[in-house]
C-alpha cells in the first residue's frame, strides 16, 4: 500500500460567508429553489419522453427487453409522484402560513 497516492488529494474549497454578495442575477434563496424545482421538472419531462418511448419501442417490436421498458416507467412514475408530493407540501405549507395569526 502506497503512502505517495494520498498526497494527490486536492484541497477543499472554501465556503463563502453568509451575506456575501449574490453573484448578478441571483435573488438569493428563492432563485436557487426555483432553480431545484426547474431541474426535478425538467427530470420528469425526460423520464416521461424517455418512457414513452420505451413503451412505443416495445408496442413496435424494435425492443424486446420488457425489464428496460418496465424501468423506464418505474422511473417515471417515480418521479411523478416526487413532484405530486412536493406540490402537496407546498400547499400544506401556504395553508399554514395563510391560518398564521399576525
Amino acid at each position: 500500500m502506497a503512502v505517495d497516492s494520498v498526497c494527490t488529494l486536492t484541497p477543499i474549497m472554501r465556503l463563502d460567508r453568509l451575506g456575501h454578495a449574490q453573484p448578478a442575477g441571483d435573488t438569493g434563496p428563492a432563485s436557487g429553489f426555483a432553480n431545484v424545482l426547474n431541474g426535478i421538472l425538467a427530470g420528469n419531462q425526460q423520464a416521461n419522453a424517455a418512457a414513452d418511448a420505451a413503451v412505443t419501442d416495445l408496442a413496435t417490436g424494435k425492443a424486446q427487453d420488457l425489464h428496460t421498458v418496465s424501468l423506464a416507467v418505474a422511473q417515471a412514475d417515480m418521479s411523478f409522484r416526487l413532484i405530486l408530493e412536493l406540490r402537496n407540501r407546498l400547499a400544506d405549507a401556504f395553508q399554514e402560513v395563510t391560518r398564521m395569526q399576525v
